[in-house]
C-alpha cells in the first residue's frame, strides 16, 4: 500500500513523542512507518518498541 503524504504528515505529528504511551490502533503500514521514524532512538523509545512488537507479532499476516 502506498501511504499518502497527508497521512504520513498526520502520523509524524501523532507519533513524534518517544515517551508517549503507544496507541492500540496500529496496523502494519502504520507500525512500519513508526518503526522507521523512531529507529535508533534506543530502548527508552516507547513508540519504536510498540511498533516493532506489532511487526513481529503480525509478520505471518502479510
Amino acid at each position: 500500500m502506498q501511504t499518502s503524504l497527508d497521512t504520513r504528515d498526520l502520523w509524524s505529528s501523532r507519533y513524534r513523542d518517544c515517551t508517549a504511551e503507544p496507541t492500540t490502533d496500529l496496523d502494519m503500514d502504520r507500525a512500519l512507518f513508526i518503526r522507521s521514524v523512531h529507529a535508533g532512538h534506543g530502548p527508552e523509545c516507547r513508540q519504536y518498541l510498540a511498533a516493532a512488537a506489532y511487526c513481529l507479532e503480525h509478520m505471518d499476516d502479510t
